[in-house]
């Protein structure tokens, strides 16, 4: 079978695991403090970014007179 002009079989080549060891050291090296504190960070800049995307929205949509007014 040919996929863009590559076909589907070639040389087999050994494959390095990009895994290997990971999870092994990973709780020694780190530790849960510093991992929260990623998943922490990253979901504050989430949550941020968000904030920042909502109220440029919201001025794009004052500037053009499209307000939530009463019925």
């Amino acid at each position: 079978m040919v996929l863009l002009c590559v076909p589907g079989q070639g040389e087999v080549r050994r494959r390095l695991s990009l895994m290997r060891g990971l999870w092994k050291n990973a709780w020694r090296r780190d530790g849960w403090p510093a991992r929260l504190a990623w998943l922490l960070g990253l979901w504050a800049a989430g949550v941020g970014g968000l904030a920042v995307v909502a109220y440029v929205l919201r001025l794009v949509m004052k500037s053009l007179g499209m307000t939530a007014g009463a019925a």
